[in-house]
């Protein structure tokens, strides 16, 4: 069946730039989001850029503090702003419930198409692409000391606080 909307972090662009002008010339009514890191400059419009300018985030592979060249952003319908933890736990828990060995970056698309997803309506569809794996994160989310020390874990138990 016909795919209705599509869910991708944006970093360099050519992934969901491409991506999404080959699907639109096959489903023009298509819905392409993309997620952003609070405190990167790539969601527009440029208002949703505002809050967490100047911070830091620590998903890798996307966001950025400029705009690439290869990302063509009128291809986007709309932009959804993430947040660290929310990335990190989704995650988290795609390895856990589902077997996916996924790293940050596909957490934080994870996160953004479930609440885009409800914006659709019965019966429609919604894909989110995971475009990392855990291979370059193992010491990072996989661990409860990592998450705990930047206040990512949502209900650190007694045994996870060191």
């Amino acid at each position: 069946g016909q795919v209705d909307m599509i869910v991708m972090g944006a970093g360099a662009g050519g992934t969901i730039s491409g991506i999404a002008r080959r699907l639109k010339e096959l489903n023009p009514n298509i819905i392409v989001v993309g997620v952003d890191p609070k405190g990167s400059i790539l969601a527009q419009p440029e208002s949703l850029n505002q809050d967490g300018l100047g911070e830091g985030y620590q998903v890798e592979g996307i966001g950025y503090d400029f705009i690439p060249s290869v990302l063509d952003r009128k291809l986007i319908d709309r932009w959804v702003k993430s947040e660290d933890q929310e990335s990190y736990l989704m995650a988290r828990r795609l390895i856990a419930e589902e077997g996916l060995l996924c790293g940050g970056s596909s957490g934080t698309a994870m996160a953004a198409a479930v609440k885009e997803a409800r914006t659709l309506g019965a019966g429609k569809r919604c894909v989110v692409l995971l475009a990392d794996s855990i291979r370059n994160y193992m010491t990072k989310h996989l661990s409860e000391d990592w998450m705990n020390e930047r206040g990512f874990m949502e209900n650190p138990s007694a045994s996870d606080a060191k």
